[in-house]
């Protein structure tokens, strides 16, 4: 059932185009069940791909399928919870095959932060 919702959240997320990071507007977690976050991508590397799922189990299709996100930029997303859960796990895949895996509450969180040492969550604070 997990990776049904988890599936239906990608199928459902809506990508807007990037901005350089330093240019971009704080995006907000709308009222309701929608999630809205910017995936900002600090590191050094290109990400070729970005997933919610289970670690060992089953990840989301790609939510970027038709695009990269270069070093030091950045995209806003957003997502539709049916079941108002917060916790998610996010994967984010980079150019060279590498990734980082890690679990972000989505509730509490307005960027995805991709490092060169790994993901984190903040609320821009």
């Amino acid at each position: 059932m997990k990776s049904m919702i988890l599936g239906a959240l990608a199928a459902l997320s809506l990508i807007a185009g990037a901005a350089p990071a330093s240019a971009a507007e704080p995006v907000r977690q709308a009222d309701g069940d929608y999630y809205t976050f910017d995936l900002v991508n600090q590191s050094d590397y290109t990400i070729a791909t970005f997933h919610t799922g289970e670690p060992g189990g089953t990840w989301s299709s790609d939510w970027m399928p038709t695009r990269i996100l270069e070093a030091h930029d950045n995209v806003a997303m957003r997502f539709y919870d049916s079941e108002d859960a917060c916790i998610y796990y996010v994967k984010v895949v980079f150019t060279d095959g590498d990734e980082f895996t890690e679990r972000l509450d989505f509730c509490d969180l307005e960027y995805v932060v991709v490092t060169n040492e790994g993901i984190y969550g903040t609320n821009g604070d």
